[in-house]
């Protein structure tokens, strides 16, 4: 039954690591029916890593969903007069220049309507999430992996996955999370964080933050002088040098905290509302003691988040120990996945 099923592999290709999950649909029915992730030592290796993920993760499709992220993809949120929602793309378009530092023709652009009401003069107003990704940036993308023998079928933008994969545990989890909150979805990468806060499953606000797990891992080597690999052994695995590496990234995630609280702060300040619980993902939930600690920093409940809880999993095609080890770092290809 699962051949004749629609199946795609979310490709979350990381400054660091590459995952890759394949995500098979019939109707209502999620499962991964394939997993692999590598460590890519540079960009220059980033393209034969791909492929090689590929050969090793045996995948029965080779439709890929991607994203892009960084300097290249602009956030702007914008009031404006309200439309329909079938007009609010060429509205946007009009709107862009005054709100992006490329040429409009140079981008792919995208909006989400996240409010409405009424502005000066009682006329309907409307706030808006512009997105816009430079062109070159998406086609090299999707040539990259078109060059591996590959089928882009999307290239999105990795905070946006985050939204795609707490959807996706909403329809497999149905009736499980208390209604009307708001969450924080913390995606911490190597060289960045992608932050989303949704409510109700609805996106209202998303932030790259240029600090990720390279600082932490920088902060240990100044402090023990020890080379960049055992550094990160160290960050996964302190063991009794616990207290050592906690006092050496202290530094790092104050300030990593403090720049996320930022971002709640102004949406707190633009949607009249609260962050009350925030999910951690990426490579970085790994170090022992992140959740205590920025818990502390944000006042706010704060735990790992396991976007795997509650998909099916073929089990004879699929590394099940290795999916639950590494689970929480797969967020952003789930979310690839299950948009597609």
């Amino acid at each position: 039954m699962l051949k004749q099923r629609k199946s795609i592999v979310g490709l979350d290709i990381g400054s660091s690591c590459i995952k890759a999950v394949e995500i098979t649909q019939d109707k209502y029915d999620y499962v991964i029916t394939g997993y692999a992730q590598t460590e890519v030592p540079d960009e220059q290796g980033r393209q034969d890593a791909i492929a090689e993920l590929f050969r090793a993760g045996k995948f029965r499709t080779k439709r890929v969903a991607t994203a892009v992220s960084g300097k290249s993809v602009i956030f702007r949120y914008i009031n404006m007069p309200d439309v329909p929602d079938d007009k609010l793309q060429q509205a946007v378009r009009f709107e862009a220049d005054k709100y992006i530092p490329f040429d409009v023709n140079e981008v792919e652009l995208d909006a989400q309507k996240l409010m409405t009401g009424t502005g000066e003069g009682g006329k309907s107003e409307a706030k808006v999430l512009l997105v816009a990704a430079k062109k070159t940036v998406v086609e090299d993308h999707a040539r990259m992996l078109t060059d591996l023998g590959l089928q882009p079928a999307t290239v999105g933008i990795d905070g946006f996955a985050l939204g795609n994969a707490w959807e996706l545990a909403d329809v497999v989890n149905p009736g499980v999370r208390e209604a009307g909150r708001t969450v924080a979805l913390i995606d911490i990468g190597a060289t960045k964080s992608s932050i989303n806060i949704l409510r109700n499953n609805v996106s209202c606000f998303a932030r790259e933050v240029t600090m990720g797990g390279n600082e932490l891992t920088q902060a240990i080597i100044r402090r023990l002088g020890i080379e960049a690999a055992a550094a990160e052994a160290l960050k996964r695995d302190p063991g009794e040098q616990m207290a050592t590496v906690q006092e050496a990234v202290a530094q790092v995630l104050d300030d990593l905290g403090n720049e996320i609280n930022l971002s709640f702060d102004f949406f707190e300040n633009q949607f009249d509302g609260e962050v009350n619980e925030v999910l951690l993902t990426g490579g970085s939930v790994l170090l022992p003691f992140l959740e205590e600690n920025l818990e502390k920093i944000f006042e706010k409940r704060t735990r790992v988040w396991n976007p795997v809880e509650g998909l099916k999993v073929k089990s004879d095609s699929v590394d099940v120990e290795a999916l639950n080890q590494f689970a929480p770092q797969l967020a952003v290809a789930i979310g690839l996945a299950s948009a597609s």
